[in-house]
């Protein structure tokens, strides 16, 4: 790592410092709460309420991140990507919430001189000119086992490791806090949130790779090298799109949010190919006896009687499941549904569930149960009261 001379005021401000330096290599910078001056980077690109920076001094460290994100409504005002400038500010960790990793920025910036306008901005093209991502582990506080207990003995804003992006996902995405990356290739691998958040993976090696374009999560492989796609940076909206669906380049800043490393584009995702919608059949036939019954498990996401689609779930049991002799179904609501009025039963939403199995089958029967719960003590959309149950068909399994 190259080391400039510091100047120390006194005042407490440091100088001459690169953005790696303010970095560090660990999760969170060794000048937290200290005042900077004469911050130099590049403009790579201008949020909402900030603009992110790239040094003019890279070092040689994979660990430390060479960007950093510059936090004020107004900074980008009079800016331009491309522009080259010195700023002074006092370096923060920001987070939302307590059991968030904290991100790096510069906040309070001032006396921002644009040396320089016009410069080349360049994307770091993820496993390209950067390392690939870790495909197994998030972290060394994980002791190889991201699902092993007990869970939270220890957390990363507290024991604030050096960073090994070679081996850790959680490593690597932070090296490259505040960067402007390419995702070549990227491969949505689930559909997107509400929010139009969507989890790719890139032209990098990625394990679990599965035939419906997911990927698949194994003992101790959690996917690290998956990235969340974000809200693009110029208001624009990502598109609803589907597990397998092959997307064009994104290009946009590496940081953290709402739980997760994540990569907002410059703008909106789009496609170069759709996957098939149709999921495949099972091949699994029930015996109709005890020596080779059928298990089905849908998630029906808060299904009520009046669910527009309730009667899809219907087909999917028929069509694709093909009427297992047992399923368990997740996310029942009661039978007024969203509507909050103390009813907890469930008889009428499982029950036209199960009439429109009957019809779209021509005659295979479901019978039902489920235990109710306690009214607004069970998550889900308010009123609601999700619970599971299960459907048996009576000429096979008896309860």
């Amino acid at each position: 790592m190259k080391i400039p001379s510091l100047f120390l005021s006194a005042a407490g401000a440091v100088s001459a410092l690169t953005i790696a330096e303010i970095n560090g290599n660990k999760f969170l910078s060794p000048y937290k709460d200290q005042t900077v001056t004469n911050v130099t980077g590049l403009v790579l690109a201008k949020g909402p309420s900030g603009i992110w920076i790239r040094s003019t001094e890279p070092d040689d460290d994979d660990a430390t991140s060479e960007a950093v994100y510059v936090y004020g409504s107004s900074v980008g005002t009079n800016l331009t990507v491309g522009d080259v400038i010195t700023l002074d500010g006092k370096v923060a960790e920001y987070r939302s919430a307590t059991n968030y990793i904290y991100l790096t920025e510069i906040s309070s910036p001032k006396n921002i001189v644009v040396v320089s306008k016009g410069n080349e901005v360049t994307p770091l093209v993820i496993g390209v000119d950067t390392l690939n991502p870790p495909t197994e582990q998030y972290t060394s506080l994980d002791g190889g086992d991201i699902y092993g207990v007990p869970n939270a003995v220890a957390n990363i804003s507290t024991e604030n490791p050096v960073l090994d992006p070679k081996s850790y996902g959680f490593d690597f995405w932070e090296s490259l806090s505040g960067e402007l990356v390419t995702v070549k290739n990227p491969v949505a691998v689930t559909r997107p949130n509400q929010y139009g958040d969507t989890w790719v993976v890139g032209d990098w090696p990625a394990t679990g790779r599965n035939e419906h374009g997911g990927i698949t999560m194994t003992a101790k492989d959690s996917n690290p090298e998956a990235i969340v796609i974000g809200s693009p940076l110029d208001g624009t909206s990502n598109p609803e799109s589907k597990m397998g669906d092959q997307l064009t380049e994104i290009t946009g800043v590496v940081t953290y949010a709402f739980g997760f490393y994540r990569i907002l584009p410059l703008t909106a995702i789009t496609f170069v190919s759709e996957a098939a919608n149709n999921a495949p059949t099972t091949t699994l036939t029930s015996s109709g006896d005890c020596r080779g019954i059928t298990i089905g498990a849908y998630n029906v996401e808060n299904l009520a009687p009046t669910s527009a689609h309730l009667p899809s779930i219907a087909a999917h049991i028929a069509d694709y499941m093909k009427t297992p002799d047992l399923i368990f179904v997740q996310e029942i609501q009661d039978n007024t549904g969203p509507t909050n009025d103390g009813v907890v039963s469930s008889n009428v939403t499982l029950s036209t569930l199960t009439a429109a199995i009957e019809s779209h089958t021509n005659g295979t029967v479901y019978d039902f149960v489920t235990i109710d719960p306690v009214d607004g003590q069970d998550g889900g959309q308010p009123g609601g009261n999700i619970r599971v149950a299960y459907l048996y068909r009576p000429d096979v399994v008896e309860l």
